[in-house]
């Protein structure tokens, strides 16, 4: 993999996929040489295949997000399991608990959660987290905390966008996980999630843009897209004194095993 800023978290359906090709442009002339799409459903997966099939710029991430779940049926989601095993998809995700919008269906939440930790260990994947709390900041971290510990993740996985407390991502460091840091860190009001970096081991940090969402200072207001991963970047260089991009390469590669 050539030196660069990796995007280990990117959405490309509706709105980026109409302008891929030059978001992909604009990607490479800002120093980005890996970007992780992230599909929940088997269009998804079949529109980025369609764009980036054998291109070593991009791997794939394929699970049923929590809050799609109940818009998948049992063979779309066969379908999507069927994927594990090409070349370019290299992690179970994002799958996860999210109670924001909608905790109704807490129960199935959980069971599609364990299906998946278990998919990923049959497959010798990793997993990409997504954790959301209820509005009142409660519930999800500590229900996916108890899964994991009642259902281990054998080949580790990342917590992605984290924006949780320190003492919880202690706790999730210690089970082996990575945290994934997108726009937000760069926010005036995102100093917890410069807290929970300050405790985050040099070796378990991933950069990530969530694109279309959460663009970092100073593009934040604007559609999110992989090429302002080097923003979030150039902040951990900042934070950590020295060039993170060839740090932040090993610890993608040491993750995602199979990422060419």
């Amino acid at each position: 993999m050539e030196l660069g800023w990796i995007d280990s978290h990117a959405h490309i359906a509706d709105p980026l996929f109409e302008s891929f090709d030059e978001i992909v442009v604009r990607a490479q002339e800002m120093g980005i040489t890996k970007i992780n799409i992230i599909c929940g459903t088997l269009a998804e997966i079949e529109q980025a295949l369609s764009k980036v099939e054998g291109n070593p710029l991009f791997d794939l991430s394929v699970g049923a997000h929590p809050m799609e779940l109940n818009a998948l049926d049992e063979s779309e989601l066969k379908a999507m399991e069927a994927y594990y095993t090409h070349p370019q998809v290299v992690c179970v995700g994002e799958i996860g608990i999210d109670y924001y919008w909608d905790d109704s269906y807490k129960a199935h939440q959980e069971a599609m959660l364990i299906r998946q930790i278990e998919l990923a260990n049959e497959y010798e994947l990793p997993v990409a987290i997504h954790v959301r709390n209820e509005k009142d900041g409660s519930s999800a971290i500590d229900d996916v905390i108890r899964i994991f510990k009642e259902h281990p993740v054998n080949h580790h996985g990342v917590i992605h966008c984290y924006t949780d407390s320190v003492e919880n991502a202690k706790t999730l460091l210690d089970m082996g996980f990575y945290l994934g840091f997108g726009g937000v860190v760069t926010f005036k009001n995102g100093q917890n999630v410069r807290d929970a970096l300050e405790v985050t081991p040099i070796n378990r940090i991933l950069t990530e843009t969530d694109s279309p969402y959460l663009a970092p200072v100073p593009m934040r207001g604007k559609q999110n897209e992989p090429g302002f991963v080097s923003y979030v970047g150039k902040h951990m260089n900042n934070h950590f004194g020295k060039d993170m991009r060839e740090q932040l390469q090993e610890n993608y590669k040491r993750l995602y095993t199979k990422t060419q």
